[in-house]
């Protein structure tokens, strides 16, 4: 048996393996094409930031591939093996299925529980590191944070344009300075622009803008703005220092957000309060906490699927029986397209009385029951 058993471990793990690998490189390539290889375009990060920020990725696509994958590669094993007359033979000599299913839903319990580790722990934290390194990077050279022919918001009371970018140095620079009813005060045109992140003795940030070729225009603040005519003043060099300030809740400025805490520090806030008013209502803390415990009880849900995934590809692919690799994929496609939309749908109800934590974790058992009772008719035959 022990002979058997590393057999169908074997040919699991390979396959397993292979489509977890061919699924990590389809969500790894959107994730940098779409995050990566944007920020190194824009000068957000350097060529060997860009590789640090692949490897932290890694950490958090790999808790969605495994599931998928180690399902493929049960169906594939479990298909050419009933497809070859294995399980055939294998009952014929009085070994039951359950018995020849036990090492793999063992090894994928196992596995799950890794999953569960990616899950709470390596992979928030890899997140966290991500955006930190990301925004980080473009802190320290504010350049960074200007993409060409789009408006940017991110420094408070300013809009700034640049039409090209060559390392450092913006192209056609626009600047407008703008007071706390949203009208311009000051308009800037350069022909080009350094922007550095300063320290002043205060110990205050002070955006630092060096300008070639300059045109400046100031107008008077105030109610009577139309009132006063506009001032000029052009040069060829000119300096401007700028106390340098961020919307907190902007794209581009770092926020620790739900999907970057881990396990510990998701169970922390439901006890302390995550995003609570200074006086919440009950209403409120029952909001904050179901928000806590839903993605505490996700994660572990998808940590799971990896043994509820398993435990159905056994019975799926004894029924159908079929050695043909599209046949076997698709089907785990499938499957796991219809777990995920499940999962999801539970993620929607925002009303405590429903207790969502709880029916994020429904699809799991739906899909233990469906094995048991798969297995259980498979096993007559």
């Amino acid at each position: 048996m022990r002979l058997l058993d590393r057999h169908i471990l074997r040919e699991c793990a390979i396959a397993s393996a292979l489509a977890t690998g061919a699924f990590v490189f389809v969500l790894l390539a959107g994730n940098v094409i779409k995050m990566v290889l944007g920020a190194v375009s824009s000068g957000k990060v350097t060529p060997w930031e860009a590789c640090e920020l692949i490897l932290l990725l890694f950490p958090t696509v790999l808790p969605y591939a495994l599931p998928m994958g180690i399902l493929t590669g049960v169906l594939l094993t479990f298909g050419r093996m009933g497809a070859d007359g294995e399980i055939t033979a294998m009952k014929a000599s009085g070994i039951g299925l359950w018995r020849i299913a036990a090492p793999v839903w063992i090894t994928a319990a196992v596995v799950a529980l890794g999953a569960l580790w990616l899950n709470l722990e390596a992979g928030p934290a890899s997140e966290d590191d991500f955006q930190q390194v990301l925004l980080g990077s473009a802190q320290l050279t504010p350049a960074g944070l200007i993409q060409p022919g789009k408006l940017n918001r991110q420094f408070k009371g300013l809009l700034i344009r640049a039409e090209d970018k060559e390392g450092e140095t913006l192209k056609r620079f626009h600047l407008w300075q703008v007071d706390d009813r949203g009208q311009v005060v000051q308009s800037v045109r350069a022909k080009e622009a350094k922007l550095s992140k300063l320290t002043d003795p205060a110990g205050q940030s002070v955006l630092r803008i060096e300008m070639q070729d300059v045109r400046m225009t100031t107008r008077p603040g105030g109610s009577d703005t139309l009132a006063h005519p506009e001032s000029f003043v052009s040069a060829r060099q000119t300096i401007l220092e700028m106390p340098l300030g961020q919307r907190p809740d902007e794209k581009g400025t770092y926020v620790k957000r739900l999907r970057m805490m881990t396990g510990g520090e998701l169970l922390a806030a439901m006890e302390t309060g995550w995003r609570l008013p200074e006086h919440p209502t009950a209403e409120q803390r029952a909001a904050d906490r179901m928000m806590l415990a839903v993605q505490f009880m996700f994660r572990v849900s998808t940590a799971m699927s990896v043994l509820s995934l398993a435990m159905l590809a056994v019975p799926l692919a004894v029924s159908v029986g079929r050695s043909e690799t599209s046949v076997s994929a698709g089907l785990a496609l499938g499957v796991a397209l219809t777990y995920y939309l499940l999962t999801s749908m539970a993620t929607w109800v925002k009303d405590p009385a429903w207790y969502p934590e709880v029916l994020v974790f429904v699809p799991n058992i739906l899909l233990a029951v469906m094995a048991c009772l798969l297995m259980r008719k498979a096993a007559r035959h």
